[in-house]
Order: C-alpha cells, then sequence, then structure tokens
C-alpha cells in the first residue's frame, strides 16, 4: 500500500497570537456570561429575601430606641382587623341590630375597605404602647404573670371567684346650706297636668286565650306538645374553668391564622394593664375635690337682644319668665336656664372666665361664645367633692397631656413604609344595610 503523505502543520507567531487571542476571547465571554447570570440569581434571592425576611426586619416607625418591624406591625394590624370584622359580622348577622347601627356597619365597611385607616391606628397605638412602656419602666411599673393570668380570663367573660357586683356607693361630703335667696333661684318644678277621669265603662267578659302549642326541647330537636303551661327557659350553663379554657383555645385557633400566637395575646393584655397602670400613677396627686359653681344663663342669638333682657332683668323682671321667653337653650329654657353644679373645663373657655369672675347673685354683661350670647348669673360657689365620671374625666385628661408630650419628642420617629404594607386581610363581606337618610 502507498504511504500516505504527512500534513505538515505550519505554525509561526502569527497564527500562535490569533489562536491565543480567540482562546481568551472565549473566557472572556463565558466569564462575563458567568457573571450576569450569578448577578440576575443574586437579585433574584434578594428580591425573595427582601420580601420574606429583610423587609419584614425594616422599621415603620421608631421610639427611642426601639424598632417597630413591619412584621410586627403588620401582625397587629391583621389582629386588629379580625376584631372589627368580627364585631362587623356579629352585628349584620341580626337584623334588628342592622337597623340600630347601621351608620355604624357603613364605618366599619369604609374603614376595613381602606388598610392605611386600620393602618394608622395600629401605628399609632404601637406607639402609644412603646411610650408607656419605656415610661413604666423608669417608674418602675411591671405586670406579673398572674395579672395577665386575670385579666385575660375576665376578657372573656371568666370570674374565678364569680361575677362581680357592680354596686353604687355615693360619696358623702358637706354641702353649704342654701340661704333664702338662693333657694329663690332654684329651678321650677314641673306640674304635671290633670289627666281626664274616664267615665266608667260597660264591662266586657274576658277572651282567655287558647293556649299555644310550644316545642320541648329533645336532643334529636323540638317536638311539638300541646300543653296549657309555659315552657321554662333553659338554665345558663355555668361559665366552668374548662369552659373558659375551650373558649380560649378556639379563639386563639382562629388569630393563629394571621400570626398572632399566644404569646402576642399575653403581651396583648400586659400592655393593657401597663397602660392603665401608668394612668393610675400619672393621676396619683390629682385632687379629688374642686371649686364649682351654680349658674344659669340665657342664651339668645344677637348682642342686641341680650342687652334687652338684661335691660328687662335690671327693671326686675322675672328671669325664669325671661328665660321661657327668649332663651335658645331648649335643654333649660323651661327651667330658668338652670345649668346646675360644675367646674372648670365643663364650659367653653369665655362663659367660664366670665362665670368664674361673677359674685353670688351677681348677673353678668352679655358673654359671646360659639353658641351665642349668653346673660349669666351665679348662684353659688363651693368646694365639691369629683364624681367618679368626673375624676376619670381629669384622670384621662392627665394621661392625654402626658401622651401629647412624649409624642412630640424628638425619639418619635414614623417612616412612610407603613403605607405601603398595612393588610388588607382579614377583610368582610360586606352586607345591604339600611339607608341612612344622606
Amino acid at each position: 500500500m502507498a504511504k500516505q503523505p504527512e500534513k505538515k502543520v505550519i505554525t509561526n507567531k502569527k497564527h500562535l497570537a490569533r489562536i491565543e487571542r480567540e482562546q481568551l476571547q472565549r473566557r472572556y465571554l463565558l466569564l462575563g456570561t458567568a457573571i450576569v447570570l450569578i448577578a440576575v440569581i443574586g437579585l433574584i434571592v434578594y428580591g425573595i429575601l427582601d420580601q420574606s425576611v429583610l423587609k419584614q426586619n425594616r422599621a415603620v416607625a421608631q421610639v427611642g430606641n426601639e424598632k417597630i418591624t413591619v412584621k410586627e406591625f403588620q401582625t397587629e394590624a391583621k389582629f386588629w382587623r379580625y376584631l372589627q370584622v368580627q364585631q362587623y359580622n356579629n352585628l349584620a348577622s341580626n337584623p334588628l341590630l342592622v337597623q340600630f347601627y347601621g351608620s355604624y356597619l357603613q364605618e366599619l365597611e369604609t374603614s376595613l375597605a381602606d388598610p392605611q385607616t386600620i393602618g394608622k391606628q395600629v401605628l399609632d397605638a404601637m406607639i402609644e404602647d412603646a411610650l408607656v412602656a419605656q415610661e413604666a419602666a423608669k417608674r418602675g411599673i411591671t405586670v406579673s404573670e398572674e395579672e395577665i393570668d386575670k385579666e385575660m380570663q375576665e376578657a372573656f367573660g371568666f370570674y374565678i371567684n364569680g361575677t362581680p357586683t357592680p354596686t353604687l356607693t355615693a360619696t358623702p361630703f358637706a354641702t353649704a346650706t342654701l340661704t333664702t335667696q338662693q333657694l329663690t333661684w332654684l329651678p321650677p318644678t314641673d306640674t304635671p297636668e290633670p289627666t281626664a277621669t274616664p267615665e266608667p265603662a260597660t264591662p266586657t267578659p274576658e277572651v282567655t286565650p287558647t293556649p299555644q302549642p310550644t316545642a320541648t326541647p329533645t336532643p334529636e330537636g323540638p317536638t311539638p306538645t300541646a300543653t296549657a303551661s309555659p315552657t321554662p327557659l333553659p338554665t345558663a350553663t355555668p361559665y366552668t374553668l374548662e369552659g373558659y379554657k375551650q373558649t380560649y383555645s378556639d379563639f386563639l385557633a382562629k388569630v393563629q391564622v394571621y400570626g398572632y400566637d399566644e404569646a402576642h395575646l399575653r403581651d396583648y393584655i400586659k400592655r393593657l394593664i401597663l397602660k392603665r397602670k401608668l394612668a393610675d400613677a400619672l393621676s396619683a396627686d390629682l385632687p379629688r375635690e374642686e371649686e364649682k359653681v351654680w349658674a344659669r344663663h340665657i342664651l339668645v342669638e344677637t348682642e342686641e337682644t341680650a342687652k334687652e333682657v338684661l335691660d328687662r332683668l335690671n327693671k326686675g323682671e322675672d328671669w325664669v319668665k325671661l328665660a321661657a321667653e327668649y332663651s335658645k337653650d331648649t335643654s333649660n329654657a323651661n327651667k330658668g336656664g338652670d345649668l346646675g353644679w360644675f367646674g372648670k373645663g365643663t364650659m367653653v373657655k369665655e362663659f367660664e372666665d366670665a362665670v368664674y369672675a361673677l359674685k353670688v347673685g351677681e348677673i353678668s354683661q352679655p358673654v359671646q361664645t360659639t353658641f351665642g350670647y349668653h346673660i349669666i348669673q351665679l348662684l353659688g360657689r363651693e368646694v365639691r367633692p369629683l364624681t367618679d365620671s368626673e375624676f376619670n374625666q381629669k384622670k384621662q385628661a392627665a394621661y392625654d397631656e402626658w401622651l401629647t408630650q412624649a409624642k412630640s419628642a424628638d425619639t418619635v420617629k414614623t417612616f412612610d413604609l407603613w403605607m405601603e404594607v398595612a393588610p388588607s386581610v382579614p377583610a368582610i363581606t360586606p352586607v345591604a344595610l339600611p339607608s341612612t337618610g344622606q
């Protein structure tokens, strides 16, 4: 067989340089592709982490050194929404309640439809809770686990020592004896109008209603049985500790769907107790009595009319009659304009300043307020104890004043991120509501 000629490989420096360039270009291309691929994968991973981890840990607000994260905010907001949805469903399921609470149900629909409405309420409450916790720590105010247990039980209507019976105990206090002049200022007593005595009617035999069948409950269902005696109402089953635990467990199972576990629920109760204890501490030095005044007024629309009333009073005309004739305050015009006893902060400032500047028996010049023009007479002045309602109002005012100052501090910051992450679940299924006539 003939011998094949060998192929000669021509190699020179120029040829080798071209091959090396091509190999280098391929390596750069592969490296660039790998870098782009890694970058794309990195962006995808970062996006997933940002939504699932990083974003959840970002702050929607900061109170001092404490950060309120997206996750905490969303969990609390979903819990608030759940409570409002349950309230809506409970009211909407009863046609009678729908008629009575129609406008309130519409308000719930509106607030639940806009995530930012409830979101803002929740964020404000979380900031308040953080401020309360920090102030409580400064004052050494604590909450025990036993207190949380008791509050939790009562929140679900379980009282381990029996349902407390509210008692109204009047606070005894000495009041000044009214003078003869003050007695004449007492508001007139309404005299009942005489009623006509009906003529005797011809007796009519009474008709005894035929007893209707009543249903006696049985395990299988109601079985109609004819009986003339009324069926006794079922006796309420005592709410035992086991019953409470089951109710609590059922509620917990429903809210856990939204990330609100037992630790969150106990912390929620703890915050309620802390707030109450701090309010007590802030009001510890509030006086339980104050100077009160007893006054009456005649309210008119114009200064000209007020001067006319004042002129007639100065000429000796009867205050009670003029109040009935002129006063636009329908709540007391027929009672001589009597306002009873009240303390500072009850009336608008212009009225309050005027009445506290008077001497007993003195009549003011016309006093202008947003309601109109008042002619005021001071009937009495003395120090009186605050009622529970009045003291609670002052207690709330003291707490509100502290909270306003605390929120205005530079240590409280909110971030617009909360508007983006405010949850829209759970949502409601709106029902047909009665027209409000608007």
